[in-house]
């Protein structure tokens, strides 16, 4: 099947802030500003968003990161099970406490990274 060209070229006056909006939304999908106006205006699929997958992959870090550092917690804190810590606002007296704050923390990443998906 032989794909037809574009040969048609449509002009379209916009503000400095239009284009400004159009330009980095176009950005953020890794599309030229021509390619995501079509699609708009044919209402076809737009591919994913680059800047919500940047999001994402940070969100991903950081729970990797925070996973290391209760495990790193977990292993300080079996080793000087007398000591009360004091960490910041909050102070643990046990491990369980520690390792219960930061796997709330660690799910509610994971919470927000499955609204991105």
């Amino acid at each position: 099947m032989k794909k037809s060209r574009q040969t048609h070229h449509i002009d379209t006056r916009l503000t400095e802030d239009e284009y400004h909006i159009i330009s980095l939304k176009a950005e953020n999908y890794g599309i030229k500003k021509s390619q995501f106006m079509r699609n708009l205006a044919l209402s076809y699929p737009l591919p994913p968003c680059r800047a919500d997958q940047r999001v994402l992959l940070e969100l991903v870090s950081i729970h990797k990161n925070l996973n290391r550092l209760g495990g790193l917690f977990k292993l300080w804190l079996t080793a000087n099970q007398d000591t009360k810590v004091n960490l910041g606002n909050r102070s643990y007296t046990s491990v369980e406490h520690l390792v219960d704050d930061i796997e709330a923390t660690s799910q509610k990443i994971l919470t927000t990274s499955q609204k991105l998906l």
